[in-house]
């Protein structure tokens, strides 16, 4: 029989944004009031919703400020 290990990883990063909540840091500016962040603790990532909360920052999420980029630069270099 195939003994099967679990590999559980502690990081006192995840701990501390666990307890007093995460340390992010703009890691990309995607518009003038929208970006997208990342904890310096736990390497997290989370980006600005509709309603301008931060919320975790999903495939879906980042292929729209990849869209809003486009538009955003577009729309500069028509001026």
């Amino acid at each position: 029989m195939d003994h099967m290990s679990i590999k559980t990883t502690f990081s006192l990063g995840k701990l501390y944004c666990n307890t007093f909540g995460h340390r992010y840091r703009v890691t990309k500016k995607v518009t003038s009031h929208i970006n997208e962040y990342q904890c310096m603790l736990c390497n997290c990532e989370a980006t600005n919703d509709d309603k301008g909360k931060l919320t975790q920052l999903t495939p879906q999420l980042k292929d729209i400020n990849e869209t809003l980029v486009s538009f955003h630069k577009k729309k500069k270099h028509a001026f």
